[in-house]
């Protein structure tokens, strides 16, 4: 959880692209929800701390919105629905229940949609393949917490997935014996720590 409702100082506990976008919202367990994601703006922000994409296509992608603000808002509003559904599939996955045949239905358009536009480069540097989306759309906003989301869904990782019992961000829980249980000890482990105290050392009425 971050302690300010800024999107350019927001903690990155997640440990992978697709957590930390979940975590956009500043405490999943507040009846009211705080949202650092309130339109283009700070979603190309957001990207921009990820270093997913080149500064070049950054750029580009910051023209499109601009140039095109119809679209750029469609593109939004699928981003965030996207948020939605994985938080609601990484809870199933947490709960060990099976998801919501709807949303498996709803998130394999996105994979169809994204993976229809993937391509494979060399990178000489690793010596291997990388995917990449090429294509210069502002979908890509889109298409790369897709793919980030799906390496996770289906893979070992999908293990390590834990949501902190104090505001619902998700993590992956990297400790030796899989024992982490806040999204970051600092901030919500350490408030549950003082909470503890206070109740502890709270007066009792006479």
């Amino acid at each position: 959880m971050s302690t300010k409702n800024n999107i350019n100082t927001i903690r990155l506990d997640g440990g992978v692209l697709c957590l930390d976008f979940v975590n956009t919202i500043s405490n999943r367990n507040k009846p009211e929800l705080l949202d650092y994601l309130v339109g283009m703006k700070e979603l190309l922000e957001w990207y921009n701390r990820m270093d997913v994409m080149s500064a070049k296509v950054s750029h580009t992608l910051e023209r499109l919105a601009k140039g095109y603000p119809q679209k750029a808002a469609i593109v939004f509003d699928k981003c965030i629905v996207l948020r939605e559904l994985l938080l609601r599939l990484f809870a199933a996955a947490i709960h060990r229940k099976a998801p919501d045949p709807s949303d498996i239905r709803l998130f394999n358009t996105y994979v169809a949609d994204a993976y229809a536009n993937i391509e494979v480069n060399w990178k000489p540097s690793l010596r291997q393949g990388e995917l990449l989306f090429n294509a210069p759309a502002l979908e890509q906003l889109i298409w790369w917490l897709v793919k980030s989301a799906l390496e996770l869904y289906t893979g070992n990782g999908l293990q390590q997935v834990r949501q902190c019992p104090a505001c619902g961000w998700l993590f992956l829980d990297k400790s030796r014996n899989g024992s982490r249980k806040w999204c970051s000890m600092s901030v919500c482990g350490d408030l549950h720590k003082v909470q503890q105290f206070q109740q502890r050392h709270k007066k009792k009425p006479k």
